[in-house]
């Protein structure tokens, strides 16, 4: 029985016995299943897919952020990634390090295909070098703004290693269940388990991410649940509540469906407006006798791009870089930004797009 002040030391394992889906479950996972393979062979239109990874990576990144009250802007992020490591403080160094973290396990998904408790543990490692591994200490709650009590969650470290590990199970369980329903499932789990002091939904998003990797729905990780957290940030806590109060996790997987359903629809769009901003581009640089395609793919993968990595880009002198950039700008295709003591260049229209 769910008591918001006790400590869910009782909370039950997954699968929920009292689970049972609906007619709209059905509706929704058949919709979402379609969406997610026309974003998977849309996709393919990209003449390099991780042009539009890393600048949604950082999207994404901003957004999660933000769910943990960390504000600032995807331009910001942008700009701030353009500079020295060293030279960077306040929310974009916090964005950074969580888009970071994501990089590094998708890369090493590549290598080591497989998602375990570890690999939730290591993620919040590096997400929160200072508060690492699992709580071990009793008083952590769940409460709104004014301090009313949602949720405690379970406590002792050995508890909550059994119910991470439940969650390990039942997410590679070869069963019937489809695996977007279990992906709803383990959020809905990890996120009452809250497992650790802090940097529990950032580490569960990127969890996210390699599932709908892991598990063959997306070959490319293009899709993020964050913003439409955002834009629906109560309904998202009241299902929440509901869930923990009903053992049914019926409509909160039918949440996370049409999440997958409308964000897959806006990812489509994001593609095809990149593809079409990329030929305009490609064609402007190429009336103006430059390298179009090579400027245009260095200008969408780097958003915010310094003289020095033009001239490496496109294997220039960085004498010729200058010029170009220079044409680029009096031509209206690029503009030149001053970001602290640096200059770069920067195709507007795609910030704008991406943001």
């Amino acid at each position: 029985m769910f008591d918001a002040i006790q400590p869910y030391n009782t909370m039950p394992l997954l699968p929920f016995s009292h689970t049972s889906w609906d007619t709209e479950t059905v509706l929704l996972l058949a919709q979402a299943n379609n969406e997610l393979g026309k974003l998977s062979g849309l996709s393919s239109i990209l003449p390099n897919k991780d042009i539009l990874i890393a600048p949604l990576l950082t999207k994404e990144a901003v957004s999660s952020s933000e769910i943990e009250n960390i504000h600032t802007t995807t331009q910001s992020v942008l700009q701030a990634d353009a500079l020295w490591k060293e030279q960077l403080i306040g929310p974009e160094k916090e964005v950074l390090h969580y888009r970071d973290a994501l990089i590094h396990w998708l890369d090493k998904q590549k290598k080591e295909w497989g998602i375990s408790t570890n690999t939730l543990v290591e993620i919040q490692w590096i997400l929160e070098e200072n508060k690492k591994w699992i709580r071990k200490i009793p008083g952590t709650v769940i409460a709104t703004s004014t301090w009313e009590v949602l949720h405690t969650p379970p406590e002792w470290e050995d508890l909550i290693l059994n119910l991470l590990k439940n969650i390990e199970h039942y997410f590679h369980q070869d069963n019937s269940t489809d695996p977007l329903v279990k992906i709803a499932e383990c959020h809905y789990q990890f996120e009452t388990i809250h497992p650790f002091l802090d940097g529990n939904w950032r580490t569960w998003r990127i969890l996210m991410i390699l599932q709908l990797l892991q598990s063959q729905k997306l070959d490319y990780p293009i899709l993020y649940l964050s913003e439409y957290i955002m834009q629906s940030k109560n309904t998202y806590y009241q299902l929440f509540q509901k869930t923990r109060i009903e053992w049914d996790t019926t409509k909160f997987v039918n949440y996370i469906l049409t999440w997958i359903i409308k964000q897959s629809k806006i990812t489509q769009s994001k593609i095809l407006g990149i593809q079409k901003l990329m030929e305009k581009t490609i064609e402007d640089i190429n009336n103006i006798w430059l390298n179009g395609y090579q400027i245009t793919k260095s200008l969408v993968s780097t958003p915010y791009l310094s003289i020095g990595e033009l001239w490496m880009k496109t294997k220039i002198t960085r004498q010729t870089a200058s010029k170009h950039a220079k044409i680029l700008s009096d031509n209206w295709i690029t503009e030149i930004i001053q970001i602290k003591n640096s200059k770069f260049i920067s195709l507007k229209s795609f910030i704008s797009l991406i943001s």
